[in-house]
């Protein structure tokens, strides 16, 4: 596994734990990012940036997070591949001595598969703070590589690490065993494991290598052969051990070296706190973890929207007759201001060529320029999102938070941290996608992003406000009930989702397992939130933000143009065409009639634009205004309440389908997981319109 190698002098490859401090110093080494893209043959994503020192281009990539080279999941994979296999010419191990000897635990299983690494010890600061004794000429003796203390975000330590990596670069040699940690009763093993895999591994020691499968690493043991394997097994039976045993028994002896070596360079103080933080009792406990979590990133998610699109204090205003008022607050809210920036600037297209080019100028104005300011209207809301979620992750309450609804999301193959992009998604489901990349894996990421769709938005809440206040006039607790209704079989949907998926389409039937270092809480760094953010949000912006305004530009093209050639009515277009035709496949199923059918059809067509074009769509083809829009589709109560579930649950908007493929890099997984939601919301909203029929239904006498 290789990364390009374009304008390097040397690779060095970054290795940390989560929460380490990795972005931080890779960040500070690189300045920013000079290539973004995934790790090859993977979906995991990789960061390639140059820092140029003493004359030499040092080329770092940031491996992902992991908390061990034993790999069980996407990340750790990469992680393993790229230090067994990969062109790096030197390591970058970063380690954090504020949790303890837990922090050493990747450093001792990479120190005995090269000794082509620098170790650094990140936090410096907070380490000295804690009381904590180190000798760094100790810890390099017994490690065999230089040891740099460093605080990345006071730029402390940053030319001496550079300098040590300098030296490691520039010494000749190949793999070499740096640490040599006995094994005790699997040395038998390991020593017949070591002869197996020689020659198979070559940039790293076939000790580490069979080392980490004395760990318990199969998938590694498979790739290496299948008489690596054999031999694994046969020697577990010779020692009447458990793979599990095996296992436990292999990381006690790499516990116990690390106490009996470690002790002379390092002398850990207990906490100066007498009791636990208050984070940590709050969102710690069984009675008040839950809440405290749902409670925190609910007023994250209305935070995000109230400086974006003024939500939700623009429906509160209008909710108490203020429609001034919470027009106002929509119009200068940000996605207000760029929206009417763009209408600007689309107005003077308009007037500038309307008149000699108007194919040309509806084009520019209502294809080009209408995705742009789509694009750019999405870019703050979610660069807040991710900005908030970042501080949340760097303060280290985020796996305080996925540690106390774990227990839950573990009965639907999720892991804890699928909780973000759960609430995330009520704002927008955009930034609920990209925030998938916080699960722990490939098949958790991939049960994500599917079932974010089903989460109603904002945009959403819109409709369902206006369907229920016209449905259901006069009766408020029946609309309150059906209000809460909708979000919980929306969350409901989410987590079966993640079950279908795991289970049935990537037939993963393991319950994930949730490990994580929970760091001390701490002040956000305003510089780390900024990094960790704006690279995602970059990202959304090149991948996903290209495909929108590829998106626009077609469905401009299907409301502009008919079997007439150009027309200045959306109604006798090719859009209003599918419209109708999805209007017809739509009518047998909630009892239809003609009239009706074509706007529902035309509507949802609309609705996958945005969903705040639903409404307005009806009220242009019905000649009413917008508050009459749902009256205007000459519907029952019950076929409109089944309709309402059809228009939240289905594909939410094409912003989310661009995203959505943005992240897999896969039209087939984003064909498939459409076609999932598409069908389970119309399965959904069938059952609410024929539900009430089939039990009315006299039973068998």
């Amino acid at each position: 596994m290789n990364v390009p190698r374009e304008g390097c002098d040397y690779v060095v490859a970054v290795v940390g734990q989560p929460n380490v401090g990795k972005s931080t110093l890779f960040n500070v080494l690189t300045g920013r990012l000079e290539r973004v893209g995934n790790f090859p043959g993977t979906t995991v994503g990789m960061n390639v940036g140059v820092r140029e020192h003493r004359g030499v281009r040092l080329c770092f990539v940031d491996l992902p997070g992991i908390y061990g080279l034993r790999a069980t999941t996407a990340d750790e994979r990469v992680a393993r591949d790229y230090v067994l296999w990969g062109n790096w010419d030197a390591l970058l191990v970063l380690v954090d001595l504020t949790v303890g000897l837990s922090g050493l635990f990747l450093l001792a299983q990479v120190a005995q598969l090269t000794d082509r690494l620098v170790i650094a010890l990140t936090k410096w600061d907070a380490v000295k703070d804690q009381g904590v004794e180190v000798d760094v000429k100790a810890l390099e003796g017994l490690f065999k590589a230089p040891v740099v203390p460093l605080s990345a975000l006071r730029g402390e330590g940053v030319e001496e690490l550079l300098d040590a990596l300098l030296t490691v670069l520039r010494r000749p040699g190949g793999a070499g065993e740096a640490v040599r940690v006995d094994y005790g009763e699997l040395e038998g093993l390991l020593g017949a494991l070591e002869r197996s895999v020689s020659g198979k591994v070559t940039k790293v020691s076939a000790r580490g290598a069979a080392a980490l499968i004395v760990m318990g690493d199969r998938e590694l043991a498979s790739r290496l052969g299948s008489g690596v394997d054999d031999l694994y097994l046969r020697g577990l039976r010779g020692l009447g051990l458990s793979e599990r045993e095996a296992e436990a028994y292999a990381a006690s002896r790499v516990s116990q070296f690390l106490e009996a070596r470690v002790g002379s360079a390092i002398r850990f103080r207990p906490p100066r706190e007498p009791r636990e933080p208050l984070a940590y009792r709050v969102f710690g406990s069984p009675l008040t973890g839950v809440p405290a979590t749902i409670a925190l990133l609910f007023a994250a998610v209305l935070t995000a929207f109230a400086v974006n699109t003024g939500f939700p204090f623009n429906v509160a205003f209008e909710s108490l007759g203020m429609k001034g008022v919470a027009e106002a607050v929509e119009s200068y809210s940000l996605s207000g201001i760029i929206g009417a920036a763009f209408d600007a600037v689309g107005a003077w297209v308009r007037g500038s060529l309307g008149s000699s080019h108007p194919v040309l100028a509806s084009l520019l104005a209502d294809g080009v320029l209408k995705g742009v300011g789509v694009v750019a209207s999405f870019t703050p809301l979610v660069l807040i999102t991710l900005m908030i979620m970042a501080a949340i992750e760097d303060s280290g309450l985020g796996p305080l938070m996925a540690a106390s609804v774990h227990g839950l999301f573990a009965r639907f193959g999720l892991s804890g941290r699928a909780v973000y992009p759960l609430f995330i998604s009520l704002g927008c489901n955009v930034p609920g996608v990209i925030a998938s990349r916080a699960a722990l894996d490939e098949a958790e990421r991939l049960s994500i992003i599917a079932g974010v769709s089903f989460i109603p938005c904002s945009a959403r809440l819109v409709v369902l406000l206006a369907f229920v206040g016209y449905l259901l006039a006069g009766h408020p607790l029946l609309q309150a009930a059906t209000v809460l209704a909708v979000y919980f079989v929306g969350a409901l949907l989410y987590l079966v989702t993640a079950l279908v998926f795991r289970r049935g389409v990537l037939r993963d039937r393991e319950r994930p397992e949730l490990v994580l270092e929970v760091p001390r809480p701490r002040k956000p760094s305003l510089r780390v939130i900024w990094w960790d953010s704006w690279s995602m949000t970059r990202h959304f912006l090149v991948r996903a933000g290209t495909v929108l305004v590829i998106f626009v530009v077609v469905v401009w093209a299907l409301l502009s143009f008919g079997p007439a050639g150009f027309v200045g009515e959306p109604s006798r277009s090719y859009a209003a065409i599918v419209g109708s035709a999805i209007g017809s496949a739509l009518a047998p199923l909630f009892g239809l009639s003609p009239e009706s059918s074509w706007k529902v059809g035309f509507a949802v067509l609309t609705g996958f634009i945005a969903k705040e074009n639903l409404l307005a769509t009806v009220a242009v083809m019905s000649g009413v205004g917008q508050e009459e829009a749902v009256r205007a589709l000459g519907v029952s109560t019950l076929q409109g309440i089944a309709l309402l579930a059809l228009f939240m649950y289905y594909v939410p908007c094409m912003a989310t389908l661009a995203t959505i493929y943005g992240e897999t890099r896969s039209w087939r997984t984003t064909a498939l997981i459409t076609a999932y939601v598409v069908l389970l919301a119309l399965a959904v909203s069938a059952a609410v319109y024929w539900a009430p029929a089939l039990a009315a239904r006299p039973g068998p006498r």
